[in-house]
């Protein structure tokens, strides 16, 4: 689906009757509990890079857009 604007953005098929076609922005887990069994298999501190963007970069880093890949 596109916004007005021309963003695209996911929507879901909740029913089909014939030729009508329900469907929501709301994901299918919205409102759901959910829980996870997690395992933490190491801890590092954090780069410089990851200190000064404010977030975690996986192998290898991230780019964000206003660097080249």
């Amino acid at each position: 689906m596109q916004s007005p604007e021309g963003q695209p953005f996911p929507i879901w098929v909740t029913k089909v009757m014939g030729k009508q076609v329900h469907v929501t922005t709301q994901h299918p887990l919205a409102g759901v509990t959910l829980v996870f069994d997690v395992t933490i298999r190491d801890i590092r501190d954090a780069t410089e890079e990851e200190l000064v963007h404010g977030h975690p970069h996986g192998p290898g880093g991230h780019p964000h857009g206003d660097e080249e890949e």
